[in-house]
């Protein structure tokens, strides 16, 4: 995981604060919630890397971002410019992945009530998240992933951890 040495001057964000987008996190949740093993992915990047320190630790600082986070820094497709060249395949017609996951984490934030850079830990985050279940999985669902599996995954990956009683 990439981390800030130091702050940093135009978003505030301290060093050791992991950068994450807000889907990638509540795909992590919904995934432990379903069960799923997280582990190496052939494009690189540090899904598994990420899922480990966040179930092990919910009080880690994160900033939450529109952009490349720490999950997409070690991955093949993270060009240069901090633009992803992959494409949602699982949609007709194909779109780049970069603007499906902007779009999707700027209506996750809206809906979410906080702005861009807002810096929580893991467990703060998950306890907004709660609070809007249901009605956050219409937004988050995967292409091909019906709404209420997505939201099975994030209620069972919220009891696993605590933040929703059973």
């Amino acid at each position: 995981m990439a981390k800030a040495i130091g702050g940093c001057c135009e978003c505030g964000r301290e060093k050791d604060t992991m950068m994450l987008r807000p889907h990638h996190l509540l795909d992590i949740i919904s995934g432990y919630g379903h069960g799923q093993k997280f582990k190496p992915h052939p494009y690189g990047h540090a899904v598994h890397i990420v899922a480990q320190a966040v179930l092990a630790n919910l009080d880690l600082e994160m900033q939450f971002v529109v952009a490349a986070d720490d999950i997409c820094k070690p991955c093949t497709h993270l060009q240069p410019t901090g633009q992803c060249d992959d494409v949602v395949g699982s949609l007709s017609p194909r779109v780049s992945k970069q603007a499906y996951n902007d779009q999707l984490d700027r209506r996750l934030l809206i809906y979410l009530e906080f702005p861009e850079h807002a810096v929580m830990t893991a467990r703060q985050f998950l306890q907004i998240v709660d609070k809007k279940l249901p009605g956050l999985e219409i937004i988050c669902a995967h292409p091909k992933e019906t709404h209420e599996y997505r939201l099975k995954g994030l209620v069972d990956g919220l009891r696993k951890l605590g933040i929703r009683s059973a």
